[in-house]
């Protein structure tokens, strides 16, 4: 597959072109584009919590010296888009897109305040807005070179594929908003424009409360939480350990971020967490049936676990959907040693049904000239 050009903004140093809309509550949502020409899709990215689209998605302006630890090269131009994710997707054909979730990176945040929520679906309104305003876009860019294209060239553009992938949290976002523009027979799903959906990482379960079946979730996680958010949803939670045990070096990545919220998260979206799962659990059949989905999950994440992943994947009923198992990677698969495995996975999953189609093609095309 030949390289697509890259629309370059010089005035950003990850060639970014960067906007801002306001949601229903009037939050400013900071959002991003790399857009490619001829793209053969849209790929829209949702980062995970206490993170944010660059920081998730794009390379770090820093050397990983050992497993325990990262040194600095330049904060003040940390996000570095070569060797990135997203120049990877782009070069592999496709126009990509996403946001700073409210109260994360560059957003505004509920009450002025970081990783904080009013209601965690306020995440969903905002993915599914999101997804309707990149739908948009793509339309009105085919009108405006429509004098340049001819019919068969528009309708490719206006229908241009889109693929969503998120990860840890975003996962979560990602399918709750398919269960609720499914049972609204929202246009979305209706006309198919959402092609297909890839879980990172996916928050399933947190494994510090347990699954939504287990007892301690049941009977003391979520009811102790519950009261906690209602007296004090705007309090913060204590801050843990450092999580990532296995690859220690993330954590100073994690450091060097000046964009990042450095504090813990608010009552009200812990227990909007935790309240999180067991809802996308309990409403799982409410996903599309023949959207395709891959899960890609770490064995050995020590955040999400891979058994509830597992568990979670085999109770949905899709008749296409895969997962695949790494070795070797802990939680964050899109920032640690080896992330370009899961990568090429997801870009190998995301082009085979279009190299499928194009077979097709030129199998029909070889029939009409033998005749």
């Amino acid at each position: 597959m030949t390289e697509s050009n890259i629309i370059n903004d010089e005035n950003t140093k990850d060639r970014a072109l960067v906007s801002t809309f306001c949601n229903k509550d009037g939050l400013r949502i900071k959002s991003y584009s790399w857009i490619v020409k001829k793209a053969l899709g849209i790929i829209i990215l949702i980062h995970g919590l206490a993170s944010h689209l660059r920081f998730g998605f794009l390379n770090k302006n820093a050397k990983i010296v050992s497993n325990e630890h990262a040194v600095l090269i330049d904060g003040d131009n940390y996000f570095l888009y070569e060797g990135s994710w997203i120049e990877k997707l782009n070069k592999s054909g496709y126009s990509v897109y996403g946001l700073d979730l409210q109260g994360h990176g560059e957003s505004d945040g509920y009450q002025n305040l970081k990783l904080h929520i009013k209601d965690y679906d306020d995440y969903i309104y905002d993915l599914i807005d999101f997804i309707k305003r990149v739908k948009k876009s793509s339309i009105l860019e085919s009108e405006t070179r429509s004098d340049t294209l001819d019919k068969e060239q528009i309708e490719t553009f206006e229908n241009l594929p889109i693929y969503l992938a998120g990860f840890s949290m975003g996962a979560n976002i990602m399918l709750r908003a398919m269960e609720l523009l499914n049972n609204t027979n929202d246009d979305l799903i209706t006309k198919g424009s959402i092609k297909g959906l890839v879980s990172l990482s996916g928050m399933f379960s947190i494994k510090a409360v347990g699954s939504p079946d287990s007892f301690k979730y049941k009977y003391f996680f979520s009811p102790v939480m519950n009261l906690m958010s209602s007296i004090g949803p705007t309090d913060r939670i204590s801050k843990s350990k450092k999580s990532y045990e296995r690859c220690p070096y993330v954590n100073d990545l994690i450091s060097f971020d000046k964009v990042r919220y450095d504090g813990t998260i608010t009552k009200n979206l812990a227990y909007g967490l935790m309240k999180s799962v067991d809802t996308l659990n309990k409403n799982m059949d409410r996903i599309p049936k023949n959207i395709p989905i891959l899960f890609i999950h770490s064995k050995t994440d020590n955040i999400c676990t891979y058994e509830d992943a597992l568990l979670f994947f085999n109770k949905l009923n899709n008749s296409n959907k895969e997962i695949y198992p790494l070795e070797n990677m802990s939680h964050v698969i899109t920032i640690e040693k080896g992330n370009e495995k899961p990568l090429n996975k997801m870009i190998e999953w995301i082009q085979y049904p279009q190299y499928k189609e194009e077979e097709k093609k030129k199998k029909k095309q070889k029939e009409k000239e033998k005749k």
